[in-house]
């Protein structure tokens, strides 16, 4: 006769081990989407039903620095919440030259937003400055929410005027702040930005050369 195998089984155990491995997963989560559930709730007045299917319609990626997330010519599908890093949107103009139109930061949304809400090819590039986190929703799953949870068109309100205000506010200080300004401003109220982006980046993101950023850095 075959000897017999005995298997210790206790069943508690595995309960407990299945809920910490759960619990663990849940906290996972939570850290990842936190910052933009909170932001979603501060726009809007969504139920617990309604954020949870806001929340899952966002995929979590990394994205390695200079990797492209949107390429001239392609249509934007893709609305990107920054988590954790930092993305450009720039262009090429008739010079070949390139021209960033607006860098986003952590807690703040970017694509293409013509091009996504048109459905029409870019005429602009994004791109990763720095190796970034952060939670991706389809055209198709936005306008899915837009139909199905009138409530996310205030979100989608806070988007379009944050791109404006942004836009416009840029804008205006290149019409009416000169470059010396622009620098004392950022070392005034985003000292950060001068320590975490390389010369190249940060001289775009003020709309300067690098050689103007070199010679502001060192009368300043």
């Amino acid at each position: 006769m075959a000897p017999v195998l005995r298997i210790d089984f206790d069943l508690h155990q595995c309960f407990l081990n299945i809920f910490a491995a759960t619990l663990t997963f849940s906290n996972v989560i939570d850290t990842i989407t936190m910052a933009l559930a909170d932001l979603i709730q501060k726009i809007t007045v969504l139920n617990e039903e309604q954020l949870a299917t806001v929340i899952s319609c966002f995929k979590s990626v990394v994205v390695k620095r200079k990797e492209q997330l949107l390429e001239h010519g392609a249509i934007a599908n893709r609305l990107f919440f920054i988590n954790k890093g930092c993305l450009r949107l720039y262009y090429c103009n008739n010079d070949q030259n390139i021209i960033t139109r607006f860098m986003a930061f952590e807690n703040t949304f970017l694509t293409s937003i013509v091009s996504f809400i048109s459905r029409e090819p870019s005429a602009e590039y994004i791109q990763a400055v720095e190796t970034s986190e952060l939670l991706v929703i389809t055209y198709e799953d936005f306008s899915y929410l837009r139909r199905t949870i009138p409530e996310w068109d205030k979100m989608y309100i806070h988007i379009l005027e944050y791109g404006l205000t942004v836009i416009t506010s840029k804008l205006s200080n290149l019409l009416t702040q000169s470059a010396a300004d622009r620098y004392r401003n950022l070392l005034k109220n985003n000292p950060e930005l001068i320590q975490r982006l390389s010369n190249s980046n940060l001289a775009a993101y003020m709309n300067i050369s690098p050689e103007t950023l070199s010679r502001l850095k060192s009368q300043i």
